[in-house]
């Protein structure tokens, strides 16, 4: 029983995580949402569209690549191309509401050597979330106001060149020159 006791106390006195910042904030649904077909989706038939069947017979075993004569798949049929271009269309208007510091990124210093990369969700409005991270060394990044903070490592003042940044990182009581770059 006592050991019972002490290990209920011991929960108690071990200190619990609080969660990080960045975790803090509400979800929120996205401006833009991901493809949702209507109800009628895939039951329209196409003209000209007779129902006849593909133009092979379904696999029952292994084929070698000789059997094949010219295409490796049936044609896609109204459905599947419809809904893959409904895919791409929300791709494509998700990534026009997106901030300029969205995406990948890799920091070097003057002399082109990376520093770390970094990883950004903008949503174009108010502050950028994200990480960096270098070998085992990592932790969260946030860039508002033209200042991007690097938990652990410091500061970016962050200023647009052609098509990404520069800044000078402060951090372990240095400054130094940086860019931001997309990786390679």
């Amino acid at each position: 029983m006592s050991g019972l006791v002490i290990a209920a106390l011991a929960s108690l006195l071990t200190p619990q995580a609080a969660p990080h910042p960045s975790t803090l904030d509400l979800y929120v649904a996205p401006a833009i949402r991901p493809f949702e077909p209507g109800s009628d989706f895939g039951r329209e038939i196409a003209e000209g569209d007779d129902g006849a069947a593909p133009s092979r017979r379904p696999l029952s075993g292994p084929v070698t690549v000789d059997a094949y004569a010219g295409a490796y798949e049936f044609t896609p049929t109204d459905l599947e191309a419809a809904y893959e271009q409904g895919v791409a269309s929300a791709e494509i208007r998700t990534d026009q509401t997106a901030g300029a510091l969205d995406g990948t990124w890799r920091v070097r210093d003057a002399a082109g050597v990376a520093l770390f990369d970094l990883v950004l969700m903008d949503s174009g409005a108010g502050r950028a979330e994200g990480g960096w991270r270098n070998g085992s060394r990592y932790g969260v990044a946030i860039a508002e106001g033209g200042v991007l903070t690097l938990e652990g490592r410091g500061s970016i003042t962050l200023e647009r060149a052609g098509g990404g940044w520069r800044g000078r990182l402060t951090g372990d009581g240095a400054t130094r020159a940086v860019t931001l770059s997309r990786p390679d």
